[in-house]
């Protein structure tokens, strides 16, 4: 049996009143303990994190909202952003049921729950609750060739480079693209190790967003990973449904997620581009499309040092995603101090950020909101995060 307890302390310590600082500044902690013994076959996993923090925004925004972002989005206050616990079975040849289960909590669940828009589906019935639900599946490794891994309920969406969960990731916080990936998704389906380098999926879930509901056709997702080389590894992720009251094929929307990386032992290097289309039809049959790209880097230096840098753009012309017409640049650097303490797995890091919004929409919040009117909004946003 393997018993693994994860933490996350959060730490937050006031650097500079500056109020034009241009700097995200941020000190994460992780705490990791792992025990194991002989019995591989009865593998079982708990633990659980939290992630919690105090984002300050030189704009001083009167609404505390980092405008556009989903997860980490609000500024100017101690928040707790993410909670987590889970216990999980992975299934194997000696054991060959699995099954996972995770509740979480905090304001980076409050835009799982969608926002109705003009051609955008509503809310499920109970969607704030099931909002909380991570994970929810079981699974079965059915003795077919290599082995076929069946799953079914709430299970993790596109493949993509960058988790959700920030405790996972070379940065605090993440990406655009991770914001607007189907991060969570609902459904049954399959993967299939076709070589020891090869492994595809293939899954029938319900909508992009798991806690909408547009109509009662079903949506397909397939999943690629490809490890080229020793060192190259390629993840490809294909979304095809509709997501819309109208159904006709002519207004699915496709969408794709691929990353290409490079890793050797001390360097991180990957490339994500992602892109999505589809017919409005609520909008006359307008055509929106969406993509952004993010290029993720990670260097170790020495010991327990290594520092990550990370730029990126999302372009969201007709607003489909972020809900404003704009194009976002960002860009991330990280120094992390990672480091084993007994069982305790020690992550510290010193974050930095810059992100600028251009565009007939684009804009961040800043202080001093008219009366009357939308808020007030400048092109952006410098932040000190202490996490």
């Amino acid at each position: 049996m393997q018993e693994a307890a994860d933490t996350t302390c959060a730490v937050m310590k006031p650097l500079c009143d500056d109020q034009t600082l241009p700097w995200l500044i941020l000190c994460s902690l992780l705490l990791a303990s792992t025990t194991e013994s002989v019995q591989a076959a009865d593998l079982w996993q708990y633990g659980g994190f939290v992630d919690v923090g105090y984002l300050y925004n030189s704009n001083h925004p009167d609404t505390h909202l980092w405008r556009s972002k989903q997860t980490s989005p609000r500024t100017t206050e101690l928040v707790p952003n993410m909670g987590l616990v889970y216990v999980r079975k992975d299934p194997a040849e000696q054991s060959r049921w699995g099954v996972e289960l995770a509740l979480q909590a905090g304001y980076d669940t409050d835009d799982l729950v969608p926002d109705p828009q003009p051609g955008s589906p509503r809310p499920i019935s109970g969607a704030d609750s099931l909002r909380h639900l991570a994970r929810a599946n079981v699974s079965y490794l059915a003795p077919i060739g290599e082995g076929v891994t069946l799953t079914a309920g709430l299970f993790k969406g596109a493949k993509s480079y960058e988790e959700f969960y920030a405790k996972y990731n070379l940065n605090y916080t993440r990406t655009y693209l991770t914001d607007y990936n189907p991060n969570f998704l609902v459904g049954f389906g399959a993967s299939y190790p076709v070589t020891r380098s090869l492994e595809l999926g293939l899954f029938v879930v319900t909508e992009y967003l798991h806690l909408s509901h547009a109509n009662d056709l079903p949506s397909f997702l397939s999943k690629l990973e490809w490890r080229a080389s020793d060192h190259v590894t390629v993840y490809q992720s294909v979304y095809y449904g509709p997501d819309q009251q109208a159904t006709a094929m002519q207004y699915w929307r496709t969408f794709a997620d691929s990353t290409v990386e490079w890793r050797t032992p001390d360097w991180r290097v990957a490339l994500s581009y992602d892109v999505g289309t589809e017919k409005v039809a609520e909008l006359g049959s307008v055509r929106a499309t969406w993509m952004g790209a993010a290029l993720f880097t990670q260097r170790h230096l020495t010991g327990p040092w290594s520092v990550a840098i990370r730029p990126e753009f999302y372009w969201d012309p007709q607003g489909r995603m972020t809900e404003q017409e704009q194009l976002i640049w960002a860009n991330t650097t990280t120094l992390e101090y990672k480091k084993h303490i007994g069982r305790q797995l020690v992550i510290v890091r010193l974050e930095h950020r810059y992100d600028r919004s251009t565009g007939s929409q684009g804009g961040f919040f800043r202080d001093g909101p008219p009366l009357s009117g939308p808020p007030a909004l400048t092109a952006s946003q410098h932040l000190a995060i202490w996490e």
